[in-house]
Order: structure tokens, then sequence, then C-alpha cells
């Protein structure tokens, strides 16, 4: 509340106007254009660099429709949200001790992951990539030391969803547990199975309906459907066609249940929505609310009531955010997404550890993702207070411009026949490889930086030993729109840097600084930070770093056998130096020759003098890297892979 002194404070002072602020920012710029303030996300939504009032529609109240400011109208009296560890890569025993130690110390739930073997019916090994469990005693096994009546536990059994709900209710039955109190998740989410592996049963919706109709009876608190978007997330959908998605999936499901005899309030409580975030942190804010929003709305159009509309929304950190090069750096990626999902309101969340791209995560990753949602929790206290985010006009914008695209994907899925047609046709796929193929440029063009990895790489780290984990199987339907690739954005640099790695010796690019330092160490520092994202080292001369070479004798009389060179210094020197340089170079063996920076008018004459190809910020770094690795005699990578 204001008071009579901070009235007098603010005495004498008046608030800003639009106009104000714009004459103050364009004096600023010095007549560049105000849109160089603008940026635009994957859905074409414009970010600004202000946001007023006037912009911000009223998100109404937490626990009221339309529930974008959360389902609770009070905060939770713990100031918890619920945290999910995943068990996985394991045998039985070994996950059991996994699960305990993860309850023991600060999860509230667990997500168990069932073998390959399991969940696609197929003879893969046991503990391909889950819990190797093919009974009821393997499932009792695994979680032996569990209190299944007070800890959560949730499946993900792939396409056997049927036979993994019947080893957990016989699990629940065979300990006892109450079937009308006990709190869980079947995880049944064939859609998702069916865009990540192409494996689609024809009865699959039909046997989801009718696992719905017999478990609402009997295990009320027990969701039976995931509608999780990690399948489209991980292919590199936008945050519309990932919500878009969400709903075109939940309808999906919705009917699969209505024709089972479902009632719609109960139908809609059985569904567990699962949203996934990466370090994005008010587009991770602004996702998980509007997911709600929009969940609401789905559900009500179909005639559920107010309380079974309210959404309670799963959040769960991206994958393809995650690097195996310098994998310290995703501790700040995945507590950035963990932090927006908690401030977005997220019920329950799953934060992947550090090193869950160099291979099967151990302890320390394991505790690090545990204790990351911890310390958020206890120390942070993010989720004591309801919707902190909201009000700030930003947020509220964004919410509503990527609700509003969200639903335009969504009714695009569903005139195109539904989400499963929409997979099979390629309908989806293709949008998606639309923004997907955009981001790739913007990392390859280190528009989006990947620190350790495209920017301020470490080719000298010492990389983690992990057990490798290896690929699930795969089916392929017969249109092709299935199954989604699965994306990294970090990948293609690895795999370069991968090819670096395997030389007998770490190959290099020669750095040809010309004048003193202060004016070759900008240009120098650029170009190292370039060709080290490829995993390539850059060596000069004492001569050349410190004073820098006056003379092209001396670059030659340098190069100890160089074939691959760089030309670092400012405009003004190359205008004078780089032409000689180039010629002396090029005839004393340098097979090619770049130079750091933006030549403008000066690149033709550069160019017939033997410059090959000009580095600077805005080129595709990836190309140019690949032609160095190829100069150098490297073989040939490609960085991208697929289910």
């Amino acid at each position: 509340m204001a008071t009579e002194a901070d009235a007098e404070l603010a005495a004498g002072f008046t608030g800003a106007t639009d106009d104000q602020w714009r004459d103050a920012v364009a004096k600023v710029l010095k007549g560049a254009p105000f849109t160089r303030l603008v940026s635009t996300t994957a859905d074409g939504i414009e970010v600004q660099p202000l946001y007023t009032a006037a912009a911000a529609a009223s998100a109404g109240l937490p626990g009221s429709a339309p529930f974008t400011r959360g389902a609770d109208p009070e905060p939770r009296p713990d100031g918890r949200w619920d945290i999910r560890a995943v068990v996985a890569d394991a045998a039985p025993a070994e996950a059991a001790s996994w699960a305990v130690r993860e309850l023991e110390r600060g999860a509230t739930s667990l997500l168990v992951r069932l073998d390959a073997a399991f969940r696609t019916g197929s003879a893969v090994p046991p503990g391909v990539d889950g819990v190797a469990v093919g009974s009821l005693d393997d499932l009792d096994a695994a979680l032996d030391g569990v209190l299944v009546d007070l800890a959560a536990v949730h499946l993900d059994a792939g396409g056997a969803f049927v036979e993994g709900a019947d080893l957990l209710t016989g699990l629940w039955a065979r300990r006892g547990v109450d079937a009308g109190t006990v709190r869980g998740g079947i995880g049944a989410d064939p859609v998702g199975v069916y865009a990540t592996t192409g494996a689609l049963a024809d009865d699959a919706l039909t046997s989801l309906g009718s696992l719905g109709a017999s478990l609402a009876t009997t295990h009320p608190g027990v969701t039976v459907a995931a509608v999780d978007t990690s399948a489209v997330a991980e292919a590199g959908a936008s945050p519309a066609q990932e919500l878009g998605y969400l709903l075109a999936t939940g309808a999906a499901y919705l009917r699969a249940l209505a024709g089972a005899g479902v009632p719609v309030d109960a139908a809609v409580r059985t569904i567990e929505p699962t949203v996934t975030v990466d370090a994005d942190v008010f587009g991770g804010i602004a996702k998980i609310r509007a997911a709600r929003r929009l969940w609401a709305h789905l559900a009500q159009s179909c005639g559920a009531g107010p309380d079974a509309a309210a959404p309670r929304i799963h959040a769960r950190t991206a994958r393809h955010m995650l690097t195996r090069r310098d994998p310290w750096v995703n501790l700040l990626r995945v507590t950035a997404a963990t932090f927006a999902a908690g401030v977005a309101g997220a019920e329950s969340v799953v934060t992947l550890p550090f090193d869950d791209a160099v291979g099967v995560s151990d302890e320390l990753g394991r505790r690090m993702a545990r204790n990351t949602q911890v310390v958020l929790q206890e120390e942070s206290n993010i989720a004591r207070v309801l919707d902190p985010a909201g009000g700030s006009w930003y947020v509220e914008t964004l919410t509503d411009q990527l609700a509003e695209a969200a639903w335009a994907v969504y009714c695009e899925i569903e005139a195109a026949g539904g989400v499963v047609a929409a997979l099979r046709d390629g309908f989806l796929g293709g949008r998606i490889a639309g923004v997907r193929a955009e981001r790739q440029g913007l990392v390859a063009r280190r528009r989006a930086p990947i620190t350790g990895v495209s920017e301020f790489p470490d080719i000298d780290e010492t990389l983690l030993d992990r057990t490798a984990r290896a690929a699930a199987p795969v089916a392929t339907d017969d249109a092709a729109g299935v199954p989604l690739p699965v994306v990294r954005w970090a990948e293609p640099f690895e795999a370069l840097r991968d090819a670096a790695d395997r030389a007998p010796e770490r190959p290099s690019v020669f750095l040809v600084n010309l004048g003193p330092v202060a004016v070759h160490t900008a240009r120098a520092t650029f170009a190292k930070n370039f060709f080290e994202a490829g995993g390539l080292a850059t060596v000069t001369s004492t001569r050349g770093s410190t004073d820098g070479f006056a003379d092209p004798a001396e670059a030659v009389a340098d190069l100890d056998g160089a074939t691959v060179a760089c030309l670092c210094s400012s405009d003004d020197r190359y205008a004078e130096q780089a032409e000689a340089f180039a010629l002396a170079l090029k005839a004393a063996g340098v097979t090619r020759l770049y130079l750091a920076g933006n030549p403008g008018d000066r690149r033709d004459a550069e160019t017939a003098a033997g410059v090959d190809e000009f580095v600077h910020l805005g080129v595709d770094v990836l190309d140019a890297l690949t032609r160095a690795h190829a100069a150098l005699g490297l073989p040939t990578t490609t960085g991208e892979a697929s289910r």
C-alpha cells in the first residue's frame, strides 16, 4: 500500500508517454530502424521492446475460467509442485534402489519407463532404454521399497499401455492399496507412440477408451492417458504447433473415451496434458499458461464443467536444448526451463539430468536434476506465489498471442482429418520441418548461439564417460509421415568436433595476425572462437600473436607447413596489406585462405589475390567449417539423427 512518504518521494515526476520513450530510443539508435529492437518467434509473433497495459487483456483470476493463471484459487500450502523422477535404463533391482533414493531425497512421484521389448512387443534385449519388466513380479521388484500408496507411480509403457495397466493395477492389488484413493497414471499415449515410432495398432484408440472406462470406476484417482507433446517438440515444432498437437491429440482421446461411455467430466480428468519447456524462460511461462487456457476451452467446448475443465499441467524439460559437449552448461539450461515451469504453475515437473545427451545418467546427473527442483521450491520459494508472472504486460500479451496461434494450428489439424491423419500423410510433419529448418539455419549462423558448442567452445575438454543408450526399434509408416525426426540443436557442431577429435593430431588453422595486438586482437579472437566451434585449433607464431606480422615474408617463414590460414586485422590494415599477404601465402602453399571480417567493396580484389572465404557475423558457420574440414582432409560428417 502506498504511503504519504511514497507520494512525497514521487512528487515532481510525471509518467513518460510512449512517444517520449520512442524519442529517447531513437537518439540511442542513431538513425537505425526501430524494427531492429523487434524480434520474431518461430510462430511469427513479434516480440516488442516495450509493452503497455493497453496491449494486454485480462487473464482473469487464479482458479477461475479461463484458468490461464492456474487451476487453484489459493497457493499450494507447502509451496511445492510434484517433483517427478524418471526411472529407466536399469534392471529391476537397480531400478528399485534408484527409485527409493529419489523419493528419500526430494522426489514426490515416479515415472517408470518400461524397456523397449515390453513397449513394442518385439524381441529386443531387455533394458534397452527402460526398466527390464516382463511380468508383475518384475514390476514388484522394480518398485521394491516404494510405498505405492503414498508415492504416485506413473508408467511409460509405450504401445503396450493395456498390459502396463494390468501390471500396475495388479501391483496395487498385491500390496493391498485402496483402489479408490490410489494416485498414479498409466500414461497411455498411442498417438505419441505413433509419432515417435510409426507404429499404431488398429484398435489403439478403442483400447484407450475401454481402459479409461474400466479405470474410471475402479481407480478414479488414476489418469489413463498422457498427451505428451515431446514427440513434436523434439522434432523441432514451434510452441504453437506443440500446443495445437496437444489439443488435437486430447480431442482424439476424448472422442475415444466418449465412445466407450465415459462421462465428459471423468474423461477430461483421466487425461494428463504434458508440455515441453526449454531455456526460453518467458516463452516457457507463456506456453504453460496458454496450454491451460486452451485445454480448458477444449474441455468446456466438449461439455465439461468448470471443475473438470481446470487443467493440471505436467511439464518436462526439453532434450533438444541439451549438449554432449560442455554438458555442464546444461545445468543452466534445465534450471531455466524448470524455473519457467514452476513460475507458470505446472502441477508436476520432470527435469532431465544434465548428462542425458551423453548417455545413461549417473548418480550425479540424477541428483542434480532432482535438486534443481528442490532448490527452486525450498530456497527460491517460487511456488508460494500464484502466477507470479501474471500482470506482466509482456507475458500476458505473449500468452494471448500464443494461444490464438495454437488454436489456429489445432483447427488446421482437425481440418486435415485429425491428428493421426495429419501425422500419417505428412501434413503435420511438413509444417514442423519448415520450422525446424529455420531454427537449424539460425543455429548454423549462430543467430541462436549454443554456449560451449557454437560459442566459447573448449576443444581440450575432457568428455564425460557415460554408458551409451542403445536405440529402440522403430517402425516406419508406409506414407512416410512418421516417425518424426529427433533433433538436438547442437548435434551438427558436435559432429564436426567428433571428426576433429578422431584425427591423429589436432587439425589447426594458422592465424596470420596483421599489425599490433590492439589492431588484430578483435578479429583474432573472433577467428579463434569461429574455428574452434568445429574442433579446429588456431595457432600462430610468437611474433604473430604479439606484435603481429608486418611483412608477408615473416608470415610465410612461420607457416611451418600449415595449409589452412586466416588473416586477422582491422579493415584499415586489410586495405593496406591483405592482398599482398594473400598472394604470398598462396604462393607458399596455403590451399585455403580465410579472412576474418566482412570485406565490403574490397571483396573482388582480395578474392583475386587469393582469399577463398570471408568469415564474419551472419555467415553460415556450419557450412564454412565443413569446408575447412574438407580442406584439412577430415571426413565428411552429418549431425542430424532420427529415431
